[in-house]
């Protein structure tokens, strides 16, 4: 059986993926973000489960040392669990799983690196920010020239380019069997800016007495928490799915709205995982077309795509809450097209790479 690892983050349904993904070989996934984590899949089986472990004490140094500390981390995850100490495919997250997947070939660890892009940020704001920028895309090109393919989320990453073997693939969508059940709240997911206008979904909810869960936590945040209905829950950041299936299961539509739809905006680049997270769990999104997917909503009939308008997004809201069965529907059908296509991609490449 092959070895595959995945570096990777927490935003992309990363353990739905290494689900499928070991359909294909013995994959190990680990996981580092706000927390670290590792899991073990054989033939669609999770065999290993270990513990999430907290490192938000060390986020802030581990950004400004341009993912020092991840990589560290990751090369030492991936000696002590790579089976054998060989790895046949290692799948890395962006230039910090990149950058330590080279280390692991040069020590002659792994055979083939894939990278995966999943944004990229506009050098734009203050001075400090757009120079950060522009060296982590430095570093991102560095690596994709290095890699033997980059798989990007967006035909528009203009970092992938660097490598004439660049695909887009498709992310995994997940099914958490949620039944249609009774539904009348509102989920949003995320971390809280002004460009995710809940100003606006907050005066909607109070006009129509809709309950609102919010998963994530900003500063902006709490600084227009007095503005939400009384109802309103506050989850604050989880990263279990079983708890953020929870909440979606009672919501019959999600809210993944961008005031900035434009280049400018890095969600332009990317995908908007969290309509991932609703469509797991069954539930339509209402949206605005921000990414390249994002028109793809209206073309599955899976939720809507609107302008970033109060009146829109308020008649977007109703309209999902009024025909919830039909939109319910589509999201199975459309389930059920996207996965084909992933797994098709990934044997695909998985032969191209000598892997299977």
């Amino acid at each position: 059986m092959k070895n595959i690892v995945m570096l990777q983050g927490m935003g992309n349904n990363e353990r739905g993926w290494a689900r499928l993904v070991s359909k294909f070989g013995r994959v190990t996934l680990i996981q580092q973000g706000l927390i670290q984590h590792v899991e073990v899949w054989e033939n669609e089986t999770k065999i290993f489960d270990g513990p999430e472990t907290s490192v938000k004490s060390t986020r802030q140094l581990d950004e400004a040392t341009f993912s020092s500390l991840t990589i560290f981390r990751s090369i030492a995850r991936c000696v002590e669990n790579a089976k054998d100490g060989k790895i046949d495919a290692l799948i890395a997250a962006n230039y910090s799983g990149g950058l330590a997947a080279l280390v692991l070939r040069w020590f002659g660890r792994t055979k083939k690196i894939v990278l995966t892009v999943s944004d990229f940020l506009p050098p734009r704001g203050s001075l400090a920010v757009r120079l950060h920028r522009r060296i982590t895309a430095a570093l991102t090109r560095f690596v994709a020239r290095r890699v033997d393919e980059v798989w990007t989320v967006s035909p528009r990453i203009p970092t992938a380019l660097v490598n004439p073997n660049n695909y887009v693939f498709p992310i995994c969508l997940d099914d958490n069997q949620v039944s249609a059940g009774t539904r009348n709240e509102i989920g949003y997911i995320g971390f809280p800016s002004p460009d995710h206008a809940l100003e606006i979904l907050f005066e909607i909810a109070r006009r129509h007495d809709l309950r609102l869960n919010i998963i994530g936590q900003s500063p902006y945040l709490e600084s227009i928490k007095h503005l939400a209905p009384p109802t309103t829950v506050f989850h604050g950041t989880l990263s279990d799915p079983k708890k953020v299936n929870a909440i979606l299961s009672r919501c019959f539509c999600g809210y993944a709205i961008y005031r900035n739809t434009g280049p400018q905006s890095y969600s332009y680049y990317g995908i908007p995982s969290k309509t991932f997270y609703y469509f797991a769990s069954n539930t339509p999104v209402v949206t605005t077309n921000t990414a390249h997917f994002s028109p793809r909503i209206e073309e599955f009939g899976v939720g809507r795509v609107v302008e970033p308008t109060s009146t829109e997004i308020e008649q977007a809201i109703l309209q999902i809450q009024a025909e919830f069965s039909k939109f319910y529907k589509a999201i199975g059908s459309f389930r059920t097209a996207w996965n084909v296509d992933a797994e098709n991609f990934h044997r695909e490449r998985f032969v191209k790479l000598g892997v299977l």
